[in-house]
């Protein structure tokens, strides 16, 4: 076997020392070119993570708020309110902030509607909690909160959610439509 290699005459290849310099720096241009996008991307899906992270919190918090409504049949809106913006929110959502709430479209209603067992012999109603909350979740990738921050329709650095929540309330049953209270849509 070794006569047989040795046989064959060996090449010596010359090398061109211009061509392996040259393309020396051909990789740090192609990454120079593709950074900026990689790290956009990187960092979109990082600020689209706490969105997210904070949007399922935001309405487990409110879900949660509607459930701890519909146990109490005397509650008011007034303590539901208060249940929702100092014990579910802060405890649900990362990085709770009170100053994103949007007061004035954070409310808690009540409503009843008739059973379907309602007669005119056996009048039968229940009530109906609803919680509808706003919050601004916060923007804070400074490239990328540009991209995403006029989707709500606002440029004030944040996104801007509601959450929707109804229940039926457990409660006694009810017999007379309730003084003062509201029909549900």
């Amino acid at each position: 076997m070794r006569d047989v290699m040795s046989a064959v005459p060996r090449m010596n290849v010359v090398r061109n020392p211009r061509s392996r310099d040259g393309s020396r720096g051909q990789a740090m241009t192609e990454f120079a070119l593709i950074a900026p996008l990689f790290f956009l991307l990187l960092f979109a899906i990082i600020q689209l993570g706490f969105l997210l992270g904070g949007q399922v919190g935001f309405t487990n918090g409110v879900r949660e708020t509607a459930r701890y409504a519909s146990t109490i049949p005397n509650a008011t809106a007034a303590q539901v309110r208060t249940e929702l913006l100092t014990k579910q929110l802060p405890k649900a959502i990362p990085g709770f902030r009170s100053a994103n709430i949007v007061n004035a479209s954070t409310t808690v209603s009540y409503c009843y509607y008739p059973n379907p067992n309602n007669t005119v012999t056996f009048p039968s109603y229940s009530l109906r909690v609803i919680v509808n909350a706003v919050y601004r979740h916060p923007l804070f990738v400074p490239l990328v909160s540009n991209i995403l921050d006029g989707i709500d329709g606002s440029n004030d650095s944040a996104l801007t959610a509601t959450v929707h929540e109804e229940m039926r309330v457990e409660n006694p049953r009810i017999t007379s439509i309730p003084t003062g209270g509201i029909a549900c849509p």
